[in-house]
């Protein structure tokens, strides 16, 4: 069996053992054939709506390089603006825009394989046949389209994987995209490929202290952020939004962490407990996008929590406080004028499901005040602890830009 295919493997087993339980909107687990198909395709949903939103085209007309990216946000918009031509990524491709039929159906049998599986029958010879035919194809098909580099928003799922070894192979450079302000740091994930491209300054800081090569890290900005706010933040206890603590569905590469799903609801609690020490008897409660409703029901207070349902850029608009842990959802709502209070419950260094703390999440960073007790949390809602604004020139660079990699691309 080949390593590179187990290697690309990994996400898709690890998803078999820890994407489970019913704190999941649509746990991997279920009885019969289909139990993956719905699970990975509600984990996916919302990954695959914004591939949409932000996919790229043939670009017709420009005659620059070609690159393949399924990169977020309007990124692909701008590589445009530089002069590639940007096409999506293969495995998300109709057949028509694929313009190979044969490459298209063993995308689209993995693809089900993937989804319906049991894990030890993608460990089986037959399907390692498949996956190798499927890497010759899609090697032919760069090579074919003169795709000229490729980009991702993760390495860690199997095709993002897959490519990433394919250009390797090729010679062509790679680069991930950062889609979010990362929970984790360390040297092997977000480093499989050429480059990596990070928002802000600080961004880059924490993953060179992680041990990635200073010199394969760029910073570009945020392609919707343009410019920054530079107003304190508005902080009243009038309408607060509590982000949920939420569990991963597999592992980072890093080390095997297992976490109890019961201290999800004990984040809750301890919010609760904490607000109604400083007078508040409810907030809105916005959960991540894998997690169920229904299963927090069962053990929230539904009279102080009440479901938040609304899109980001509407909930934070009415929101007067955000109370969350680690989550990207700490930039958007500095970036709408609205106080992020991190809310960390911490012991030895580890959060309630049990990964390590991360700046600026662990308090260790200026003008970024984090609770990590109760009590803490009690007294920066008595005193108002805002994070200074200034901070979020440190994460996110301004203007968004893209020169620094046009050179890299041959």
């Amino acid at each position: 069996m080949d390593p590179d295919i187990i290697d690309c493997l990994k996400f898709e087993l690890d998803k078999r053992i820890y994407y489970y339980g019913d704190q999941f909107a649509h746990p991997a687990e279920r009885a019969g054939m289909d139990r993956l198909s719905d699970g990975v395709r509600g984990f996916a949903s919302q990954t695959l709506r914004t591939f949409r939103r932000s996919r790229g085209s043939a670009s017709a007309g420009n005659p620059g390089k070609a690159i393949s990216s399924n990169a977020y946000f309007s990124f692909n918009a701008a590589l445009s603006e530089q002069g590639f031509r940007v096409f999506n990524a293969p495995w998300h491709m109709d057949r028509g825009e694929l313009g190979d039929q044969e490459l298209y159906s063993r995308v689209k049998k993995i693809k089900s394989v993937l989804d319906n599986a049991d894990f030890k029958d993608l460990l089986t010879q037959d399907f390692f046949t498949e996956m190798l035919a499927l890497k010759a194809g899609l090697k032919d098909y760069y090579r074919r389209a003169d795709i000229s580099a490729l980009v991702v928003p993760f390495d860690l799922p199997f095709f993002e994987r897959l490519a990433v070894k394919i250009f390797k192979e090729l010679n062509r450079p790679s680069f991930i995209s950062l889609h979010g302000l990362p929970g984790r740091y360390n040297n092997i994930d977000d480093n499989r490929t050429d480059h990596l491209l990070v928002w802000g300054e600080k961004i880059r800081e924490f993953y060179v202290r992680a041990g990635i090569p200073p010199e394969k890290i760029m910073v570009t900005g945020h392609p919707a952020y343009k410019t920054l706010t530079s107003r304190v933040p508005r902080f009243s206890l009038d309408n607060i939004l509590v982000i949920s603590k939420s569990m991963g569905g597999a592992q980072h590469s890093a080390e095997e962490i297992l976490s109890d799903r019961g201290n999800l609801a004990l984040y809750l609690y301890s919010v609760q407990k904490a607000l109604e020490k400083a007078g508040v008897r409810r907030v809105r409660l916005r959960l991540h996008p894998s997690e169920s409703m229904h299963w927090y029901k069962r053990f929230i207070d539904g009279k102080f929590f009440v479901p938040d349902r609304e899109d980001l850029t509407s909930s934070l608009a009415a929101s007067s406080l955000v109370i969350g842990p680690t989550s990207t959802v700490f930039l958007e709502s500095l970036l709408a004028g609205v106080n992020y209070l991190i809310y960390e419950p911490a012991i030895g260094g580890r959060d309630a499901v049990n990964y390590p703390l991360v700046p600026p999440f662990d308090g260790t960073e200026p003008g970024i005040p984090a609770a990590h007790t109760e009590e803490t949390l009690v007294n920066m809602l008595t005193a108002r602890s805002c994070v200074d604004p200034s901070v979020l020139n440190g994460y996110i660079k301004t203007p968004f830009d893209l020169r620094s990699i046009v050179n890299l691309i041959p």
